[in-house]
């Protein structure tokens, strides 16, 4: 299964991912990890990120496009993988399909998550993320077991700069100019889905399980 998970920050494609991953044993790769990985780590690339992202602006294509595939060729090439905040462009798509075409692999789906503007701003407002490994939570539908702690690895929760309300609003305006195009890539495709974001992680990875079966996909299989 090489799935593409779509939509505005806050529409749930993080936490969907992780699930998927968990449940399916697919390599969940995260543009917005890597980006911050190497914020941290004071990289040539996380400098240059660092302005756009404070800014709460995309990061351009040229700086983000070539840490991801250089990812899908280090852990993917010969396993299934879901793809969360990337691309989010037309001109990435289309250098990642050339990308998989050199790797003999196609994407097998697009998954839009359509989600309301208030959905949105609620999660945003609400979501921490740990600084050791990037799991997701929510102070409201999804926290974690002790505050401020990671369940999973013990590393500290934080929200993320682009969380906060100042630079939620620019987000959205710069994300639906981006879409929209993107969208339509797929769709002409073929392969675009769409499952409603506003739902719970639960039901929205249950509808992205129902697809893959409905459609009698199998996993390698090329189209």
């Amino acid at each position: 299964m090489r799935l593409v998970l779509l939509g505005p920050p806050g529409a749930g494609k993080g936490s969907a991912a992780q699930v998927l991953s968990d449940q399916l044993g697919l390599v969940h790769i995260a543009s917005g990890h890597l980006l911050r990985d190497a914020v941290r780590a004071q990289t040539a690339l996380g400098r240059q990120a660092d302005g756009y992202m404070q800014r709460g602006e995309l990061v351009p294509d040229h700086l983000v496009t070539a840490m991801v595939l250089e990812q899908l060729e280090a852990v993917a090439k010969d396993r299934g993988f879901v793809l969360d905040g990337f691309p989010r462009t037309q001109a990435q798509a289309v250098e990642l399909d050339a990308a998989l075409g050199r790797m003999k692999m196609l994407m097998d789906r697009a998954i839009y998550f359509k989600t309301s503007p208030e959905t949105i701003v609620s999660r945003l407002a609400g979501r921490r993320v740990c600084q050791s490994c990037g799991a997701n939570y929510h102070m409201t539908n999804h926290p974690p077991a002790v505050a401020d702690v990671c369940d999973r690895c013990h590393g500290t929760l934080a929200q993320r700069d682009d969380d906060k309300p100042e630079t939620i609003s620019q987000r959205l305006k710069v994300c639906l100019r981006e879409t929209e195009p993107l969208l339509g890539y797929y769709r002409e495709r073929g392969v675009l889905r769409t499952v409603n974001g506003d739902e719970s992680v639960e039901a929205v990875v249950r509808h992205v399980i129902a697809i893959w079966e409905r459609e009698q996909l199998r996993f390698g299989e090329r189209r």
